[in-house]
């Protein structure tokens, strides 16, 4: 009897779980009023010649235009900018008591690429790329762009935010100059190569000299650590505290 009543009990358990299950919404979109909406399934459609909405569960349909932000299967996104593309959300990347970073991509087109035809025979072949840009948020306010200028201005209230924000702008700095002194000095050097009177090419030491101070820099570049992430990461640390 007591075989049959535990197996009676774990079924119920089993059944009860599933409903609970069911009945689950994780994911939820933000209306531009404010009001929200949760959901099981939440997917961007893009339809070929109509307007892009969104479809909940199979059912319920939502202009892009109409939210603010949702959370889907994905992650988490925010409007970043007017629109009812996916462009228009920025990914979150970072979350943070205040201070959350977020990201979207945007495509470039170049129609000065090569032609077939040469040069001044029309614009060439189009050449795409996809860029990231970055973005933070304070206290779930509007999205900013991920910058110096900007984060100094949210993280001021924080003495170690500053000094990962000032140092990485003096680095900054720091670069330029060294980026313009490799050019120049390429530049220097490209001016004093001479042809000797066999024809060969006799290069300028300024030249490889010039190249050497730019390989070092990129080099340093490759390696150096992310101080505006770290300035919003040591942000978020002690408000925790």
């Amino acid at each position: 009897m007591k075989k049959y009543f535990c197996l009676l009990l774990t079924l119920c358990l089993i059944t009860g779980l599933d409903a609970l299950a069911q009945n689950t919404k994780p994911f939820f979109i933000k209306l531009q009023d404010g009001q929200v909406v949760e959901a099981r399934k939440i997917q961007l459609k893009s339809p070929l010649f109509k307007a892009n909405y969104f479809l909940l569960d199979d059912s319920l349909r939502y202009s892009p235009a109409m939210i603010s932000a949702f959370q889907n299967e994905d992650g988490y996104y925010a409007r970043v900018e007017p629109g009812n593309s996916s462009d228009s959300f920025a990914k979150r990347i970072l979350e943070g008591p205040r201070i959350e970073k977020f990201y979207t991509s945007r495509t470039t087109y170049d129609s000065y690429g090569y032609s077939p035809y040469g040069y001044g025979y029309g614009y060439g072949m189009p050449r795409t790329s996809r860029k990231r840009i970055y973005y933070f948020s304070k206290d779930g306010g509007p999205l900013y762009l991920f910058n110096q200028e900007n984060l100094e201005m949210a993280l001021s209230d924080n003495a170690a935010s500053l000094t990962l924000l000032q140092k990485y702008r003096r680095e900054r700095i720091i670069g330029t100059g060294v980026t313009i002194l490799g050019a120049g000095l390429m530049a220097l050097g490209v001016a004093n190569s001479q042809r000797t009177a066999d024809g060969s090419l006799n290069v300028s030491p300024v030249l490889y000299a010039g190249a050497g101070v730019l390989g070092a820099q990129l080099v340093f570049n490759l390696f150096q650590k992310d101080k505006l992430t770290q300035a919003v990461q040591v942000y978020n640390y002690q408000v925790k505290q």
